[in-house]
C-alpha cells in the first residue's frame, strides 16, 4: 500500500500486513460478541432478535461483495492496460529500429544511438519512478521526455524534411504513438484508490456487521464468526486492491522485460550496422540479413 504514495517497503511487510488484518478481523468480532453480551446492549439487541431480516442482510452482503468486485476489477483493468501498453511501446521501439537500420548512415546511425538512449532511459530513469508513483519534477531536462523529444526534432529534421517524406511521414507516427504510450504508462502509474471508494468498501463492511448484529444477537457464536469471516474478507480485498493498484509496484509487478528485451535487440542492430556498412556511407545498403 505505501509504495502507492512513493515509499518503497521489503515485500515481507505486504504479507505481514494480512497478519494484522487477520488479527484485527478476530479484535472486531470480538468487540461485537462484547457488545451484544452486555448490559444495556443486550437488552437493546435482542428486541430485534430472530426477526425475518434475512432480506436486509443478504443486501448488505450482496452490496458489499460488489463493492470489492468492483475494486479489484478496476485493479485488473489497469494492470492489463499498463502490460499492453508496455508491449506496444516495445513492438514500437523495435520498429523504429528496424527501419534505422535500412536507412542511409548518416541518418539511421544516430537514429539508432537515439533509440537506445530512450529505452535507456525508460528502464534507469522512469521504471523507479514509475515504481514509487511519483512524477518526474523536473519534467524536462532528464528522462525519456527529453530523449523522445529528440527523437522527435531528429526524425522531422533529417527525414521529413530532406530527402525521405514517405519513411518520415511513417516515423513521425511511430514517434507519435511512442509518446502517447509513455504518456499513458506514466499515468496508470500515478493513479490509486481514491479515499471515496475506499471509505464505501468500509461503509457497506460497517453495514453488514450492524445488519448481523440486529439479526444474531441472540446466537453469539455464530454472530462472532460470521462478523470475524465479513471483516477478514472486507479488509483482505481493500488491502489487496490497495498495494495492486499500481501495477509495476506491490506483490505482483510487471516486469519492465518487454522493454528491456527491445532495449538489447536495439543494442545488437547498433553494433551490427556499424560495421556492415561498406563504400560511401551516403549511397551505402546495409545487409538486410538480421
Amino acid at each position: 500500500m505505501f509504495s502507492d504514495w512513493g515509499i518503497r517497503v521489503p515485500y515481507y511487510l505486504y504479507y505481514l500486513a494480512y497478519l494484522g488484518i487477520f488479527l484485527a478481523a478476530i479484535c472486531v468480532a470480538g468487540l461485537v460478541f462484547l457488545i451484544v453480551s452486555r448490559e444495556p446492549t443486550l437488552s437493546l439487541v435482542k428486541r430485534y432478535a430472530g426477526m425475518q431480516a434475512s432480506g436486509v442482510n443478504q443486501a448488505s452482503s450482496a452490496l458489499l461483495v460488489l463493492c470489492i468486485a468492483f475494486l479489484l476489477n478496476d485493479v485488473g483493468q489497469i494492470r492489463q492496460k499498463a502490460s499492453d501498453t508496455l508491449l506496444l511501446e516495445a513492438d514500437i521501439l523495435r520498429t523504429m529500429g528496424r527501419v534505422a537500420v535500412n536507412l542511409p548512415r548518416d541518418v539511421g546511425e544516430p537514429l539508432q544511438n537515439l533509440l537506445v538512449a530512450y529505452s535507456d532511459a525508460v528502464l534507469n530513469e522512469d521504471w523507479p519512478r514509475m515504481q514509487n508513483g511519483t512524477r518526474d519534477q523536473n519534467n524536462s531536462s532528464a528522462g525519456s521526455l527529453a530523449k523522445i523529444i529528440g527523437i522527435s526534432d531528429f526524425v522531422y529534421s533529417n527525414l521529413y524534411q530532406f530527402g525521405h517524406p514517405q519513411i518520415g511521414q511513417q516515423m513521425l507516427s511511430s514517434v507519435t504513438k511512442l509518446r502517447e504510450y509513455r504518456l499513458q504508462r506514466i499515468e496508470v502509474s500515478l493513479k490509486h484508490p481514491t479515499i471515496e471508494k475506499v471509505a464505501l468498501g468500509l461503509f457497506f463492511c460497517l453495514n453488514a456487521i450492524l445488519v448481523l448484529m440486529l439479526t444474531h444477537a441472540d446466537r453469539p457464536r455464530p454472530l462472532f464468526a460470521a462478523t470475524f469471516l465479513f471483516t477478514w474478507l472486507s479488509l483482505s480485498a481493500l488491502h489487496t486492491s490497495l498495494i495492486m493498484h499500481n501495477p509495476y509496484a506491490g506483490i505482483d509487478p510487471i516486469s519492465p522485460a518487454p522493454i528491456a528485451a527491445a532495449s538489447a535487440r536495439l543494442k545488437v542492430m547498433a553494433r551490427s550496422s556499424e560495421t556492415i556498412f561498406t563504400g560511401n556511407p551516403a549511397t551505402a545498403t546495409p545487409l538486410q540479413q538480421r
